[in-house]
């Protein structure tokens, strides 16, 4: 399986507007350990732009389901959605919403929530406590030493590592990941509730 030639689909004709997981084999053996060391069978993704990440994902585990909101603000991403609702029927949902309309109780059964939306200071705040009301067992955080924008000096990490001091939000670093990216190399931060 080659993963990179077949999501190909994924970006022909639409212009690049952002990054993306390369679905390379690094990052599909990252995301075979990730799911595999939080025992995940149902994901939560909040931000499924082109949809790489949901492609990988899926296409490593067989018996993964998963759902992605997105405000849907690119042309792409609701034709994306539609294909890889295609290519993996019941086994992946989508939802055209904002991630801030979304209440504990709707995501309370899932295995671990990935948080790739929204990166400002008060979006990733609220999925983050989001997460932490509906009492998620695991946290993938997406982009986290990445600086998301030089003029607002939005920096994940920081707002990562000022949260897990926080005492009401039970939450420790499990593990960081690298893995490549069409734009740079990536990391995300795998936190784990106690």
């Amino acid at each position: 399986m080659n993963l990179v030639e077949d999501c190909e689909f994924l970006t022909e004709g639409w212009p690049k507007r952002e990054g993306h997981v390369v679905p390379s084999e690094v990052t599909c053996l990252i995301f075979s350990a990730i799911l595999k060391q939080t025992n995940c069978n149902n994901l939560f993704e909040i931000g499924f732009n082109y949809g790489h990440s949901s492609y990988t994902f899926m296409s490593i585990m067989k018996e993964l389901n998963l759902h992605s909101v997105d405000i849907g603000q690119y042309d792409h991403t609701l034709v994306n959605a539609e294909k890889i609702k295609n290519m993996f029927g019941e086994r992946f949902t989508f939802s055209h919403r904002n991630s801030h309309s979304i209440e504990p109780h709707e995501i309370e059964n899932y295995d671990m929530v990935f948080i790739d939306g929204d990166h400002r200071t008060d979006s990733m705040s609220r999925d983050l406590n989001l997460c932490n009301n509906a009492n998620i067992k695991y946290i993938l955080v997406d982009d986290y030493v990445r600086c998301m924008s030089e003029t607002d000096k939005i920096y994940p990490r920081d707002l990562v590592d000022h949260y897990l001091t926080k005492l009401d939000f039970p939450y420790h670093k499990l593990k960081e990941y690298i893995y490549p990216a069409t734009d740079r190399q990536n990391h995300m931060i795998l936190l784990e509730r106690a």
